[in-house]
Formats: structure tokens, C-alpha cells, sequence
């Protein structure tokens, strides 16, 4: 009965021009430690988990888990690669440990801003070994890249004008890569998670921390951290993948789909960082903290001190000269 009742679904699927493939329904775990509360990052994550489930005629349905209810930033990537969860959106600065080529993106001033990000990831920035890697190496296969708002100089004490500033200074840092980047310029690194900065500014444990914007507002920093100082220290991406057994088990429409999906999502999120900066500066600037930019000559003398750390990544990074060539190849003059 069973053997009929499969054929006669399939003779039903031929007859309305629809390929027992194309006739499959998937269902996928979406894993992300982003709360909702992360609009600009969360809002694009929504509307890619309903472009396609609407374009695949629910052929596609996708059970998505935030706020790191299944797995945190640092265990995504193991967990996708295991197969736990069939798509991620992780920050590259949590797998950057065992994949070294992502802190390309939390490098010392080496963007200017996310247009220029845009610029070289267009220009084929992450193919330069990076998605090579994920997919070779942890079976991920990347369906895009979209930015944060860039690592800006939180201080509760003084104003970071230069790197005479940040000397001195006990710094909370996100990664091996700024940590050696604040080290160059004279100050303290100690690694913290970001939930925990509201009390160490509080209490007086830092004098200062780079970070995004967006956890600025999302972490309250604006009531203990009494100055922001723009200076585009870094710009952090979240990349959207899908495990590479389970992509490769999809028939090719569903991953156009998918592709599609997620290029839209990648061109939403660019959009709406940089609305978002914008905003987020006013909001600041009523919260009473002080805001101000980094001059260009106090930049360059930031760029020129902490260049080692860039050399260094390069040295240890397959094909490293290559991304920092085609960086600067769009960098606009």
C-alpha cells in the first residue's frame, strides 16, 4: 500500500509539471545568539526567514532560535559544522580563533567606513580564502556577509582623542586582534563580553572599550561611559550560513531561494546600519555623552602605531597580502 500510495503521489506531482525534487519540503534550524532587541541586525534576519518560505511556497520552513537559546556566538560555528543547526548568523569575531582569516574585519583602522567594506566584500574580499575555509574546513557554506556599525572609543574618564589617550588605560577588548591593536598604542586589554561592561565601567574596573553602537544603546553604556569618540576602529560582520550537507541535499531551486534571500538580507542590513548611525549618535547626544571625532592626523598616527598587528595577521594568513591589496584598491581617496 505504501509503495502505491508513493507512486501515485508521484504520477500526481508529474502530471502538474512538478519534479518529485522540486516537490520536497524542508524543514531547517536557524540558530543565532542575536536578540530581537539588535533591530538593525535582527529585523533582516525576519524578513529572509519569510522571503523564503514565501518564494518556496512553504516548501521551505524555517524554525528560528534567538537570544542564543540553543547556542552563544562562540559555539555556532561548532554547531552548524556538526550539523546541531542547519543555518547560523554568526559575528566573525567568535570563530576568528579558529578561523584567523575572518579578523580581517576587526584589524586596526583599516576601513573607513561600511561603504568601503562594501566596496571590497563586492570586489570578492571574502573569496580570497575565507569562505574557502569555512566551507573546506568547518562545512560552512556562506549565503552572505552584512556589517555592524563600526567599533567606536567608549571612556567614562576623558575623551579618546589620540593615542597619547590610550595610554595607560584599561581596556576591554573583544578579540586577540584589537587587544594587540590597544597593546600597540599603550594600553590595558582584558578580554570582556559585553554584558558584562555596564558594571565594569560602573565600578570603575575600565576606563574604556571599543565597541558598535548598537551595543552602546543595547548595553545602556550611555548611562556609565560619559564619552564616544568616532574613529572607525573596526567593522565587524555577521555572516549567514547554512551547513554544507544540508545545502548540498537542497535541489537547486530551493538554493537559488535561498541565495536570493539572502543577498536581499545582506542589502538590508547595509541600508539599515546606516540609518541606525545616524540615530544612535542623536540618541547619545540626549543621553548627555559627549561625542566627538578623531582628527584625521591623530587617525594616522593611530594607523601608523598599530600597523604591526595588521602585518602580523598578514604573515599568518594564507593569501593575507591579498586582502589588504584589494582594501586599499577601494579605499576612495
Amino acid at each position: 500500500m505504501k509503495k502505491a500510495l508513493t507512486a501515485a503521489l508521484t504520477a500526481c506531482t508529474l502530471a502538474l509539471g512538478i519534479s518529485p525534487a522540486h516537490a520536497q519540503e524542508v524543514e531547517l534550524t536557524f540558530s543565532t545568539y542575536l536578540p530581537p532587541a539588535y533591530e538593525y541586525a535582527w529585523k533582516p534576519i525576519e524578513n529572509f526567514v519569510q522571503t523564503v518560505e514565501k518564494e518556496s511556497q512553504g516548501r521551505i520552513k524555517i524554525n528560528v532560535f534567538h537570544s542564543g537559546q540553543l547556542f552563544d556566538g562562540y559555539e555556532e560555528l561548532p554547531a552548524l559544522s556538526r550539523g546541531d543547526v542547519d543555518i547560523v548568523n554568526m559575528t566573525s569575531t567568535y570563530p576568528s580563533g579558529t578561523v584567523p582569516a575572518l579578523n580581517i574585519f576587526t584589524l586596526p583602522f583599516l576601513f573607513d567606513s561600511t561603504a568601503h567594506l562594501k566596496r571590497a566584500l563586492d570586489q570578492g574580499l571574502f573569496k580570497l580564502g575565507a569562505e574557502q575555509e569555512l566551507r573546506d574546513t568547518h562545512d560552512a557554506v556562506v549565503l552572505g556577509l552584512a556589517p555592524w556599525d563600526p567599533y567606536e572609543f567608549y571612556s567614562r574618564k576623558a575623551p579618546i582623542n589620540s593615542a597619547a589617550d590610550v595610554k595607560g588605560k584599561v581596556w576591554a577588548s573583544t578579540s586577540s586582534m584589537d587587544a594587540r591593536a590597544l597593546q600597540l598604542l599603550g594600553g590595558s586589554p582584558t578580554g570582556m563580553p559585553s554584558s558584562e561592561l555596564y558594571l565594569a565601567f560602573d565600578r570603575g574596573v575600565i576606563d574604556a572599550t571599543p565597541r558598535p553602537l548598537l551595543t552602546g544603546i543595547g548595553r545602556n553604556l550611555y548611562e556609565v561611559a560619559k564619552y564616544l569618540s568616532i574613529a572607525n576602529f573596526g567593522i565587524d560582520v555577521s555572516v549567514l550560513t547554512i551547513n554544507r550537507k544540508k545545502w548540498e541535499s537542497l535541489p537547486p531551486d530551493l538554493q537559488e531561494i535561498l541565495s536570493k534571500a539572502a543577498q536581499q538580507r545582506d542589502e538590508e542590513q547595509f541600508e539599515r546600519v546606516s540609518a541606525f548611525v545616524d540615530q544612535a549618535l542623536q540618541r547619545y547626544e540626549q543621553a548627555g555623552v559627549a561625542i566627538n571625532r578623531v582628527e584625521p592626523a591623530q587617525l594616522e598616527e593611530m594607523r601608523k602605531l598599530t600597523r604591526p598587528a595588521i602585518d602580523e595577521w598578514s604573515k599568518q594568513v594564507d593569501n593575507g597580502p591579498a586582502y589588504l591589496e584589494l582594501i586599499e584598491k577601494t579605499r576612495q581617496p
